[in-house]
């Protein structure tokens, strides 16, 4: 299933929307989160390698072994790319 999440990045101060299948890693959604902003910021936006997703809603890291849906991303929410 498809699940629509919004992506705050500090460094810019600027929200993203992004449409990912619930069953994509956490780590393969944020590898490609980061290289989509990067591509539409025009490399603008260095990211570090150790970058994490963080849940405002659960208070914790998303763990990047695991799957949207199982580390309990549901659409509509939002996560800081950190």
């Amino acid at each position: 299933m498809k699940i629509l999440i919004d992506v705050i990045t500090p460094g810019n101060g600027k929200s993203y929307e992004f449409m990912l299948d619930d069953k994509l890693s956490v780590g393969a959604a944020k590898e490609k989160i980061i290289e989509e902003i990067q591509s539409f910021e025009n490399n603008y936006i260095a990211f570090d390698c150790g970058a994490s997703l963080f849940s405002p809603a659960m208070r914790e890291k998303l763990p990047d072994y695991r799957n949207l849906r199982k580390a309990g991303l549901r659409g509509g929410q939002t996560v800081i790319l950190l």
